[in-house]
């Protein structure tokens, strides 16, 4: 989509002032986010800007939609696999460990987001979040549990908590990592390490000998009972 705000700007995507927003908003917080700087940046005038997005809010909820929507696994890579949830499990796993590397800024704006919460705090509003993943995700535990590979009471959310966790702490304490420990956590080495350790760790989580606590979840109270009526579709 081109935009010509008919003052002398040159024609400009709005999706490309997204982007630029996105790289500004995660480099400098919302607060010290100046909208000058994005349209000095990107070449549209921040009349135009407030125009296509209402106000900074209305910009800063855009960039954020838009790093959700690279961390997601491409649909292409959610092929159902019902042999073998397990595999199912490893291979998603490296599917998000790898849009989690590919797209730091987005990381680093998300990580921003939950410790300024400005979309999500007193004036929160709704985000976009159109992907396939958890679905795909709760698909394949519900195939693992009706196998007897996995445990009961462990949900997709579940799961996403734990690897955007550790793929997390990569990205907040490479510097302090460094400097008590002496590991480089951006290093190649480190980074092989890291996924290795994401994927034994879930695996161990979904297969772990625990008894089942009748809960459907960790991060939800709700019984098995409350979702026991839920169809899954291939």
């Amino acid at each position: 989509m081109d935009v010509q705000d008919g003052t002398g700007d040159s024609a400009v995507a709005v999706d490309d002032v997204i982007a630029v927003a996105l790289e500004e908003f995660a480099a400098y917080g919302y607060a010290d986010t100046k909208l000058d700087t994005i349209a000095s940046t990107s070449g549209m005038s921040k009349r135009m800007i407030h125009y296509h997005f209402g106000d900074k809010l209305g910009l800063y909820t855009r960039a954020l939609s838009e790093a959700i929507r690279r961390l997601h696994v491409p649909k292409s890579e959610l092929q159902l696999d019902t042999s073998v949830p397990v595999e199912g499990v490893r291979k998603l796993i490296d599917a998000m460990f790898d849009q989690f590397l590919t797209h730091p800024t987005c990381v680093r704006l998300l990580l921003k987001e939950g410790l300024d919460k400005v979309a999500t705090g007193e004036n929160q509003v709704s985000l976009s979040n159109d992907s396939e993943t958890t679905l795909y995700l709760d698909r394949l535990l519900l195939l693992g549990q009706d196998s007897g590979a996995f445990r009961p009471g462990i949900s997709a959310y579940d799961i996403y908590a734990l690897i955007s966790s550790l793929v997390f702490y990569r990205q907040i304490h490479q510097g302090l990592t460094h400097n008590l420990f002496d590991i480089d956590l951006a290093s190649e080495e480190a980074t092989r390490g890291l996924h290795r350790m994401i994927v034994d760790a879930v695996l161990a989580f979904l297969t772990a000998n625990i008894p089942d606590s009748g809960q459907r979840a960790y991060l939800s109270s709700a019984s098995d009972d409350d979702g026991a009526d839920r169809v899954y579709e291939d």
